[in-house]
């Protein structure tokens, strides 16, 4: 059980709805702008890697900042890190307005511009995970996390469908303007939310250098079985999972040519699935085996992808595909909640305080390591081959991948019961 903090039920509360109503617009504005630079790239280049730069520059941002920012975030206090990220990502927003009407390379400023912001999101997402305690108490973790993610997943929802809308009416210049506010927006909640000290004995030591500190949390993880086992598991399945977020918008717009209304529709399926099933697990008990859940999950996830396949190799056309597709994503949508959500609950309840964000910082790092070779690797595969083929395939492996993992931690589990319990 992490250390906790002596923080009331009402100054929780009050954390939370601050939380929240921060979360939604900086998802609002986020998600409607990397929606529409995905809709500009892939519209002046052609390319199908144009929704997966993402992808490619995020984890690689990560594993380069993993031990300086985890070191940072448990050295420094917490609000003033948060505030500085993202005053930086405001700056960065207002030169790429300025730039982006004079230079001819929109793929080479847009992969600048995310650069940036994904070292600050570095920053404010560690940072607001290693100082969740400081937030709210223990009692209130879960409820935090849950109405974070069904909060994203409701903005999520309408992202997609606003972005595409806006992109016809306004233009992207105009979204680059509604994002500057969004994110000036949040930093003055960020600014309003009160971070309740840590005792005392609680407060990281700093002693040893860089990698003494980030070897800690490193150590923690390896010594942690359903930690360690996450992971194993996360770099291969999102090496896989690469296959939708680059995939699907080029095979919907670019194959099938359905628009990018159609795509919007299908891409806020996602975010219905997530926002329901963390509304469910609002209300349902903590899991008490996590490893053994989110592997089960997964399994059906790989099952999701192999349906995908068949889909798109389905006479299905026009409106007829575009209802599978959205029903297809609310349902991958929902499983992803109950994967993701008690990971995230799990994780704050069990590891210390003083480690969160050395901890937070390298799990989330390792997990996403295989996300640029994924992106790069299905993006060549979708130029070249129908989507049906290779979804079909893709979901397959995942099963495989899946299932192999959990045959291994049942037949580990028989040996010392202990899955999930670590």
């Amino acid at each position: 059980m992490a250390d906790s903090v002596q923080i009331s039920n009402r100054q929780s509360t009050i954390q939370i709805v601050k939380a929240a109503s921060s979360d939604i617009i900086s998802t609002l504005g986020g998600d409607t702008f990397s929606f529409a630079m995905g809709l500009m790239l892939l519209h002046r280049t052609h390319s199908a890697i144009s929704f997966g730069l993402g992808s490619i520059i995020y984890p690689l941002i990560g594993l380069l900042l993993v031990m300086p920012v985890g070191n940072l975030v448990d050295r420094r206090r917490h609000k003033p890190l948060i505030l500085l990220s993202k005053a930086t990502v405001i700056v960065a927003l207002v030169l790429y307005a300025v730039l982006t009407a004079n230079i001819n390379d929109p793929m080479l400023l847009a992969i600048l511009l995310l650069i940036v912001i994904a070292c600050c999101d570095k920053v404010t997402n560690t940072t607001f995970t290693a100082a969740v305690h400081e937030l709210v108490n223990d009692k209130h973790v879960k409820t935090l996390a849950t109405i974070e993610q069904a909060a994203t997943a409701g903005i999520q929802l309408l992202s997609p469908i606003l972005a595409a809308a806006l992109y016809g009416w306004i233009g992207f210049t105009g979204i680059i303007r509604v994002e500057i506010a969004a994110e000036v927006l949040v930093l003055l909640i960020a600014l309003s939310m009160r971070f309740y000290p840590l005792p005392a004995e609680d407060v990281p030591a700093t002693a040893g250098g860089e990698w003494e500190q980030f070897k800690i949390g490193l150590v923690y993880i390896k010594n942690r079985l359903t930690l360690r086992s996450v992971v194993v598991l996360g770099v291969g399945l999102n090496f896989l999972l690469s296959s939708i977020d680059v995939g699907l918008p080029y095979a919907i717009v670019q194959e099938r040519h359905l628009g990018n209304a159609n795509l919007s529709l299908v891409m806020s399926g996602f975010a219905g699935g997530v926002l329901v099933g963390n509304l469910i697990l609002s209300v349902l008990p903590s899991f008490k085996k996590v490893l053994l859940a989110v592997l089960r999950l997964c399994v059906l996830t790989g099952v999701g992808i192999t349906l995908l396949g068949i889909i798109f190799l389905s006479a299905f056309t026009g409106r007829h595909l575009v209802v599978g597709l959205i029903v297809w994503a609310v349902a991958v949508g929902l499983i992803l909640a109950f994967i993701n959500t008690p990971m995230s609950v799990y994780m704050q309840m069990t590891v210390p305080t003083k480690l969160l964000g050395r901890v937070g910082s390298t799990f989330s790092t390792l997990m996403t390591l295989a996300l640029p070779a994924g992106t790069i690797v299905y993006g060549a595969f979708f130029q070249n081959f129908p989507a049906g083929p290779v979804y079909l395939i893709t979901g397959l492996l995942v099963i495989c991948y899946t299932g192999y993992q959990l045959i291994r931690t049942l037949r580990r589990e028989k040996v010392n019961g202990q899955i999930g319990q670590e």
